[in-house]
């Protein structure tokens, strides 16, 4: 696991219910982060398949949450929406995005809806702008300013609070009319899904977020395969992973993973292995797909096959991964809904 990119740090969400849009790089990052270099080479292209893959995050991420809710130690009301805001996208997408999606400054849009989300029903869809909850208008912000995500992250902080005591009344502009409309937030896993645009094959989870990059996103092209990562990544954060190493803090400050005892890293990699394919079930996915997913990646990145510092070569993830659908599968055969713990 790895930090997130530096460019990338101010786009993070630090909200409970609401993701947004991590997709305000600009011309610097490769085209090959956003799937097939040739069907990206314009603004417009970059933000349209960049947005399948947020939605495809947002909707498992959704799944994820919900499921599994008897399992997190941290949960919250949760909606199903993905946010954006044309504040924070750089110069070289801003006006693309406010085209697209009808933007408006630091005004919360609607980027992504999970199927059958509090959101759906209250019949929240991609292109809305959200104006007022219960009320108290967002706040615009100042347009053309450098892109920036304090705006959006503020108008995310207002919709926060105001769920967290309940429904909510939402003003919402669509086309060019405006509207009402009521959503019922439900309790889920108080977890946040983030697309980092980046070229690695790579995801990381830090204790309240999980980050996956728009390369890893596009290279599992089915959804339980997806699911196989957010599900591993999610589990470092229902295992509390993130604040184990953490009370190591002099020597993860100092040297990183390395600070860390290898095999008490390779334990941790190992039980988010077990415990990911358990959350995946529980929310409907194919458990079966994670040792043919990681066996895929392994082909795509052969080092990872022997492992490294702090992750489990191959025969290791296999041997658990096969331990844990025998677990799944002995649970399922009697009736009861796959449980790690």
């Amino acid at each position: 696991m790895s930090a997130p990119r530096p460019w990338a740090r101010w786009c993070l969400v630090p909200c409970l219910v609401l993701t947004a849009a991590l997709s305000a790089c600009g011309s610097s990052v490769p085209a090959t982060a956003y799937g097939d270099e040739a069907l990206v080479d314009t603004p417009g292209q970059r933000l349209a398949a960049l947005s399948l893959l947020d939605s495809r995050v947002n909707a498992i991420g959704y799944r994820l949450v919900t499921a599994n809710v008897e399992l997190c130690p941290e949960t919250g009301p949760a909606t199903g929406l993905l946010l954006h805001a044309e504040s924070q996208y750089s110069d070289y997408l801003r006006t693309a995005a406010r085209e697209r999606w009808s933007l408006d400054g630091d005004l919360p849009g609607v980027a992504a809806v999970a199927p059958d989300s509090p959101a759906a029903r209250a019949g929240l869809k991609a292109g809305d702008l959200l104006l007022s909850v219960n009320g108290q208008p967002f706040d615009l912000g100042h347009v053309d300013e450098p892109a920036a995500f304090d705006g959006l992250a503020a108008n995310i902080d207002r919709l926060d609070a105001a769920l967290a005591d309940g429904p909510v009344r939402l003003a919402v502009r669509r086309a060019g009319t405006e509207r009402e409309v009521v959503v019922s937030p439900i309790t889920a896993c108080a977890y946040v899904f983030q697309v980092d645009p980046s070229t690695d094959l790579n995801a990381l989870a830090d204790g309240h977020r999980v980050y996956i990059s728009s390369a890893l996103v596009a290279f599992a092209e089915i959804d339980d395969d997806l699911a196989v990562v957010l599900g591993h990544e999610m589990a470092h954060n229902v295992l509390k992973h993130r604040q184990f190493f953490d009370q190591r803090g002099v020597a993860r400050s100092l040297l990183g993973n390395f600070g860390n005892a290898p095999w008490e890293l390779r334990a941790a990699e190992n039980d988010a292995d077990r415990v990911g394919l358990f959350l995946m079930a529980r929310a409907g996915y194919d458990p079966t797909r994670g040792l043919v997913f990681w066996e895929a990646l392994v082909q795509r990145n052969p080092d990872l096959r022997l492992g490294s510092w702090g992750h489990p070569g191959t025969g290791t993830r296999r041997r658990t991964f096969e331990a844990a659908l025998d677990e799944i599968r002995s649970q399922q055969a009697s009736d009861q809904v796959p449980t790690p713990f």
